[in-house]
Formats: structure tokens, sequence, C-alpha cells
């Protein structure tokens, strides 16, 4: 969790600084080590609506250049080789978190 959060957090100082587009890239990679980051998207959709003077911009420019395709190039090996198995396990929806009762609970 420690490099996730490091590149999380590098990315919320990029926007500080109104450095958007590098700090969508920045976002990705936060996304590309671990899927929690992706909670963050909709406050940063938001971020990113108010900073843009047009939709074409925070579409195009930032949200798909940025953010998407770079989580297209990294996931490119295994994508070409693996579409099927790589998506399932990736976006694991119908994954079921058993209830066990431990000493913590009591």
């Amino acid at each position: 969790d420690g490099p996730t959060m490091l590149f999380l957090y590098m990315s919320m100082l990029l926007f500080m600084k109104q450095r958007w587009n590098l700090g969508c890239f920045v976002f990705s990679l936060a996304v590309s080590l671990k899927m929690n980051v992706l909670l963050f998207a909709p406050g940063l959709l938001l971020l990113l609506l108010q900073s843009s003077p047009n939709l074409w911009t925070v579409v195009f420019h930032r949200l798909f250049a940025m953010c998407a395709l770079p989580q297209l190039i990294l996931g490119a090996p295994f994508l070409v080789t693996f579409p099927i198995s790589y998506l399932r396990k990736a976006f694991e929806l119908d994954r079921v978190f058993f209830f066990k009762w431990t000493v913590n609970f009591k």
C-alpha cells in the first residue's frame, strides 16, 4: 500500500500545482498498482471538469490519453495473450467475501 499511496499523493500534489496531465498520468500509475485508488476517481473527475474550459480537453486529453491509455499499455502483454482470463480476474465482481468468527471479534 505504501508505493500506491506515494503515487496517489504525488498526483494530488501535481493537481494542486495545476499540472493536470502529469497528475492524471501519475494517478493512472497508482491505479495500476492497486485498484482501491479508483475510489478517488469521482472527486478527480469533478476537479477535472471544474478546471478545464471545455469537455473535449477533459475527456480526450486527460481521461483517455493520460488515464486510460497508460492502463492499456501496461496491460497489453496480458490482454494480447489471455484477454478473457485477464479481464475476468482483474474485475472479479462475482467474488464472495466470507465471514469467519475469530478471536478478535469476541
